[in-house]
């Protein structure tokens, strides 16, 4: 990932949230709307609060995820609920603008429903758009201790011409069935941040940014926007040693 910029900071949620909230003001000098796919997982909850605090219009703002567990969205392990508690329940945002998947779905239709609105979404707000789903104006992603991003687990297809997967993984020994947008979507984004902390990732960050190329093994390194740009904000116990 040589074209990524990494930014080695001692507060990743500031320096995070700073960030998308530029991206977001650029958007909307742009554009009327501004589009932001929140991750999942709990080192972003953190930079979600600080951004429940950004003065932006957020009625102009709409809200994806990159992956969801196909659960209830009031249950503790729904990302859905974590962002709401941390970010959404701060902010006057139109039910509209919220474009959350339906993990309460069996994994088929959560997977329809929710590339319906990827695409309907696409439509009413970049109708040259040439594909079925948005360029997104920012992207969050986390990463896994195994090198996982979103849902995209090592081992799984490193190749997808869906903007949406039904996945069935397990990871920290939890197992789960997951709906995850894919690298055509992310690398279609014209932002793409990577949030990492704690020494416990570190080496997954080094394997996703050393100059091995291996995104069956690193899905992370799938993650290369053609005309987007690619952040890293690592905090020092992240990041890999020289």
């Amino acid at each position: 990932m040589s074209n990524s910029t990494i930014h080695i900071v001692e507060d990743v949620a500031k320096a995070g949230a700073e960030y998308v909230v530029a991206g977001l003001r650029a958007a909307l000098d742009a554009a009327d709307t501004a589009s932001l796919v929140l991750a999942g997982g709990s080192t972003p909850l953190a930079l979600y609060a600080r951004l429940a605090e950004a003065d932006l219009p957020w009625e102009r703002v709409h809200l994806f995820w990159g992956d969801e567990r196909l659960v209830p969205p009031d249950d503790p392990g729904s990302n859905y609920a974590a962002a709401h508690d941390a970010l959404l329940r701060h902010l006057d945002l139109p039910e509209a603008n919220v474009h959350r998947v339906k993990g309460e779905l069996e994994p088929a239709s959560a997977v329809a429903d929710y590339a319906e609105q990827l695409r309907a979404f696409a439509m009413q707000h970049d109708p040259g758009c040439p594909s079925p789903w948005p360029r997104f104006d920012v992207a969050l992603l986390g990463l896994g201790e195994d090198g996982h991003t979103a849902s995209l687990f090592p081992g799984s297809p490193a190749t997808c011409v869906v903007p949406v997967q039904a996945v069935e993984a397990e990871y920290d020994g939890r197992p789960a069935q997951r709906v995850t947008l894919t690298p055509i979507v992310f690398n279609h984004a014209r932002r793409v941040a990577f949030v990492v902390t704690g020494a416990n990732k570190a080496a997954a960050v080094a394997a996703a940014l050393g100059p091995e190329r291996d995104p069956d093994q690193y899905p992370a390194q799938r993650i290369e926007p053609e005309e987007g740009e690619v952040v890293w904000f690592l905090d020092p116990a992240a990041a890999p040693n020289e």
